[in-house]
């Protein structure tokens, strides 16, 4: 894949602010109504720390990622900026937000036989105070820990903003339940994440993260990139492998592989319409799992998860687009991650004997 246009960091950085600017210019103003609703919120299934359970997720609307309202314009694959305010909101609106999504689901959650998890995201940083303030966060972790059958509680920020205080508080709040901090790291390879994604964090960054949480005993959940825009699919293979591997040698709590979906007024989606990038194919998602996880005791360490976004579309992870050949795959994705049992994914030749296959093998060293 040629990078002639985007040869470097600099002007990768230039070309993402391009589509960032772009991207702002082209949101409307939101009224009261809009923002004292959530972008989204849903519960489904999902794996709990040592059994199936259920999701309660919660989208929050914030004024967005500083990364991406910054001088580097944010990452390459990102188009989450559609979903922020971009100037700062009144915080009470994103406690009406949570409220919202809370009042909604309650009923639910109380009287499903599972356990849940619950997932807040804001599509930055949850420990940013310019995003969501002290006061918001706390209201959050006082209404959570008043629900029982919430048993997980994940928030996600970037490094910067995590800090003993915080964790302290947040730990104080949410007393018994078990918490993760998100962290997206991408790929243990520095050059990959910070000249390919333009992540701007180091991996020693990431280090003292994880000293943190575990000195305050709270988990940590690394968000892993499969297939960053610039890599063949043999590549991304190695890289996710790779990074598995020493995320396990870490004993971080949750790896979670997001195979890369094409995103609005992203660089990415430039290459996409350029056809210099393809999203990954779900043949090379399995066969890095399958090497990881030989067998199934490195699970017995590690909880390992992947939910992709536009999973079977041409936009994001797929095979050839018949809709049989995809959902195969979509179902034993499902069932590797509610079961963490590798042998969900051994897909019997015979139920899975699609064309494109060929083609797969002949070019995942060139796409």
């Amino acid at each position: 894949m040629s990078t002639k246009k985007i040869n470097g960091n600099t002007l990768l950085v230039e070309k993402i602010k391009e589509f960032r600017i772009l991207s702002i210019n082209r949101k409307f103003k939101l009224d009261k109504i809009e923002l004292d609703k959530p972008v989204s919120f849903w519960i489904k299934e999902d794996r709990l720390l040592s059994k199936k359970g259920k999701e309660f997720a919660i989208i929050l609307r914030t004024k967005g990622c500083s990364w991406a309202l910054g001088d580097y314009g944010g990452c390459s694959m990102c188009g989450y900026i559609q979903d922020s305010t971009i100037e700062k909101i009144d915080q009470i609106h994103i406690i009406n937000q949570f409220n919202y999504a809370f009042e909604e689901k309650i009923n639910e959650i109380t009287s499903d036989e599972d356990d849940f998890i619950i997932k807040i995201y804001n599509s930055g940083s949850f420990f940013d105070d310019d995003e969501i303030s002290v006061d918001v966060r706390e209201h959050i972790f006082k209404k959570i820990a008043d629900v029982p059958k919430i048993k997980e509680v994940v928030i996600e920020s970037r490094v910067d903003y995590i800090t003993n205080e915080k964790l302290n508080t947040m730990k104080s709040i949410l007393k018994n339940k078990y918490i993760e901090v998100a962290i997206g790291l991408e790929t243990v390879n520095d050059y990959i994440r910070n000249n390919y994604i333009n992540k701007g964090l180091k991996f020693k960054d990431f280090l003292d993260a994880i000293h943190l949480c575990k000195k305050n005993e709270v988990g940590i959940r690394a968000y892993l990139l499969f297939k960053p825009p610039f890599i063949n699919e043999q590549t991304a293979i190695d890289d996710c492998a790779n990074s598995i591997q020493k995320l396990v040698e870490l004993k971080i709590n949750t790896i979670s592989i997001n195979p890369l979906n094409i995103q609005k007024n992203s660089l990415v989606e430039y290459l996409f319409y350029q056809n210099r990038y393809r999203p990954p194919w779900f043949y090379s998602l399995f066969k890095c799992f399958l090497k990881t996880c030989k067998n199934n005791d490195i699970l017995k360490s590690v909880r390992i998860i992947s939910s992709p976004s536009g999973a079977g579309t041409k936009r994001g992870i797929h095979n050839c687009l018949k809709r049989e050949c995809n959902e195969i795959m979509i179902t034993a994705l499902k069932e590797f991650v509610l079961t963490q049992n590798i042998n969900s994914l051994i897909i019997n030749d015979s139920n899975s004997s699609c064309d494109c296959l060929l083609k797969y093998q002949l070019q995942k060293n060139f796409i």
